[in-house]
């Protein structure tokens, strides 16, 4: 049986990699597609933002709408094949893991981009790999699909944690909507940790995060904690923020959090989805998985 393929992109680099069944490679006419990105339409620093809407008026006049669309597309790249897969879902999974190890979104599908996306790789982690450890990373994710294969929804919540982790890297995100795309994540990850390693007691919604740092030896960031009104001060944001339309006691979008203090707790959440991920698709021993979420440090990913 012939091996599943798939185009996807966009990576501005050149890729060669094989593990196991799995293998990716740079697409032939990656020269005339990538080589000269950086003259694209759309670009402002290191983000590809989607083209203009326009629309044909009478007379074959083209007028610019004072709105640009959401959901775009960029060239393939790259090829993905799989000896061994049973259908595109498996290749599909591969490409979204591929994505977060590279810290920059790849899609196979024809409009896969929202908002905004980086143009170079390592944007949306605080790790990068090595060759040898992107090779692991590609190890892992097979490993966690073929063990999870008989409940689909634990590889659905690993992509949907890594795409709302990329949404709120969104350069033009308020900071409530930060907030609410990381809470999502940080509620994706919970949803695949307590399905794999089933809680004997079902957390609170309060203990959600200090259970989980526990069940990866992680140190829990001082918002995740109960204070001593047994109140998690991350929950409480997300309570008035959801329910109430609260963001820090103003209504969304007119106040920020963290305001003369030290703490950047956008930065925290981020720094700890990725931790999460890394332990929930097999790299929990990692000791980036243990490292301080408090920094702007970027880590090299050791993974076993």
């Amino acid at each position: 049986m012939p091996p599943i393929r798939a185009d996807f992109g966009f990576y501005p680099m050149r890729l060669s990699l094989r593990s196991g069944d799995i293998s990716v490679e740079t697409r032939a006419d990656f020269d005339e597609t990538a080589v000269d990105f950086e003259n694209w339409e759309g670009i402002e620093g290191d983000w590809i933002y989607p083209p203009p809407q326009r629309e044909h008026t009478f007379g074959g006049v083209v007028r610019e709408l004072p709105y640009h669309s959401r959901v775009f597309g960029l060239p393939k790249t790259h090829i993905i094949a799989h000896e061994a897969a049973d259908g595109s879902d498996r290749l599909r999974f591969h490409v979204w893991a591929l994505s977060f190890f590279l810290g920059t979104r790849l899609t196979t599908t024809e409009a896969g981009f929202l908002d905004a996306t980086p143009i170079k790789p390592g944007k949306l982690v605080d790790f990068h790999l090595s060759h040898a450890a992107l090779l692991k990373a590609i190890a892992l994710a097979e490993q966690f699909w073929i063990a999870n294969s008989h409940d689909p929804v634990r590889a659905k919540r690993f992509v949907a944690a890594v795409h709302a982790l990329f949404i709120a890297h969104r350069p033009q995100n308020l900071q409530f909507e930060q907030f609410i795309y990381l809470y999502t994540a940080l509620d994706a990850c919970y949803a695949l940790a307590a399905s794999i390693h089933p809680p004997i007691k079902k957390p609170s919604h309060s203990d959600r995060f200090d259970w989980m740092c526990n069940l990866f030896g992680m140190t829990p960031p001082g918002w995740a904690l109960k204070t001593s009104g047994s109140t998690v001060q991350v929950a409480v944001l997300r309570n008035a923020t959801l329910h109430e339309a609260l963001f820090m006691d103003e209504p969304l979008g007119f106040a920020i959090h963290g305001v003369g203090t030290n703490q950047n707790l956008p930065l925290e959440m981020e720094a700890l989805v990725c931790r999460l991920l890394v332990a929930l698709i097999g790299g929990g021993t990692s000791i980036y998985v243990k490292s301080p979420v408090n920094t702007r440090m970027r880590y090299s990913l050791d993974l076993p």
